[in-house]
């Protein structure tokens, strides 16, 4: 099978080390790993999204391509535009851009299937794989106008509802949450098949990372402290505030308590100035971010591994999949983390859940496993066999291309055929 994938988002720098680079590349090459041919068409903007470790193309493709199949990586450059809202404008331009040139590239490549990221602005994957005469399936990680205009604001916020749903009208969608489901039906989705994320769980496997862990523990000044750990980009609803706030309420009582926070982003900064006051002076070790391939070595190094989520959007809701969860469950780490649907779900009764935001409550799960090694031990392994059993990257995509619904009834053959 060919596989044109559409990545119509530069802020997902394709080999970042933030979620969703790691999801971008995890699939490609899960699906390479498969048997397919994938050309990964992605945005990148002059101004660096984030500031992250990042491989290049070249090394992307030479990772995909030690599989059975290959990941033919292609970058579209856009100019600079402004963060947040301000650059709204130039950000639609580039996305417009950015389908034209895919719709050549795929033309070159002639894919069987087109596999498009639900992103900001962009609706147009459903005319490229009309025009080619194949079909299509849109992955669907966040309501992202809604969840754009929460955080930073939306400068043109109908413009971008009217592409999500041009992009769902009528689409096959794979959703990353039971949760996703009934708002991808609302904007006319054929079909919605609910996957969860996954995890590599070869990568993730803590008995092969056992000397690597010890070495950073040194190196970090963490030999013989119990170590509470978070790994993610510190977004405003990742809980991090809750986490410190948690460990000040712990640490009285327990002098070896430390907390390694592994990654970067927008409440880092915040969580740093925390991490000065009297109450928890010495206790915090921030990596900023760290390369994926780090990612497993660190979550070996913890005691406990902490998923304090405040809710995303002003209602409450929750629609992530998150990597954070299943990949210290694949490394056999015992997992406090807040309580919401999907990670309930995910988690399956291999961890504990408390109400989000709530630093006393989280104060208390640590302290319960910290207290008790044996049940942690037993924790962390079931965590693992759940991983194993259910949320490896290759079932995970087995999944996806076990449903690509049919191609459509007959190609239309160029633009201007479509417009009339």
């Amino acid at each position: 099978m060919r596989i044109t994938y559409l990545l119509p988002d530069p802020g997902i720098p394709v080999g970042g080390s933030k979620g969703a680079s790691v999801h971008v590349a995890e699939v490609t090459r899960a699906m390479a790993s498969a048997g397919a041919t994938v050309q990964l068409l992605a945005m990148r903007s002059a101004r660096p999204a984030e500031t992250v470790p990042e491989t290049d193309s070249r090394s992307h493709g030479a990772a995909a391509r030690s599989r059975a199949g290959r990941v033919d990586l292609r970058i579209f450059e856009t100019g600079s535009f402004p963060r947040g809202p301000g650059g709204d404008p130039e950000r639609r331009r580039a996305v417009e851009q950015f389908l034209d040139w895919s719709e050549d590239e795929a033309r070159r490549f002639r894919p069987d299937l087109v596999y498009e990221r639900l992103s900001l602005f962009a609706g147009g994957g459903t005319h490229l794989a009309r025009r080619l005469g194949v079909p299509r399936i849109v992955e669907v990680n966040a309501p992202v106008a809604s969840e754009r205009e929460a955080h930073t604001g939306l400068a043109l916020a109908a413009d971008a509802r009217q592409a999500e749903r041009d992009a769902l009208a009528g689409a096959h969608v794979v959703a990353v949450s039971a949760a996703l489901e009934p708002w991808c039906r609302a904007r006319g989705a054929a079909s919605v098949q609910v996957i969860p994320n996954g995890v590599d769980t070869r990568r993730f496997d803590a008995s092969q990372q056992a000397r690597a862990a010890a070495a950073l523990r040194q190196s970090l000044g963490l030999e013989g402290a119990q170590v509470v750990g978070f790994v993610g980009s510190m977004k405003p609803w990742h809980g991090v505030a809750t986490l410190l706030e948690a460990v000040a309420r712990l640490a009285p009582h327990r002098p070896a308590l430390r907390v390694l926070l592994v990654g970067d982003g927008p409440a880092a900064a915040a969580a740093r100035e925390r991490a000065a006051e009297p109450d928890l002076a010495g206790r915090c070790r921030f990596t900023g971010a760290v390369a994926p391939d780090l990612i497993p070595a660190y979550l070996a190094a913890l005691d406990v591994a902490v998923a304090p989520y405040d809710a995303p959007m002003a209602d409450g809701a929750f629609y992530f999949s998150p990597l954070k969860v299943v990949e210290a469950m694949a490394a056999g780490r015992p997992v406090v983390a807040s309580r919401f649907d999907p990670i309930e779900a995910m988690l399956a009764g291999t961890g504990l859940l408390v109400g989000a935001a709530s630093a006393a409550a989280l104060a208390g799960a640590i302290g319960e496993l910290l207290d008790d090694p044996a049940r942690a031990a037993r924790l962390g392994a079931a965590a693992r066999e759940r991983a194993v059993s259910g949320f490896g990257w290759d079932a995970v995509v087995a999944r996806i291309l076990a449903a690509v619904p049919a191609p459509p009834a007959r190609p239309v053959p160029d633009r201007a055929a479509e417009a009339v």
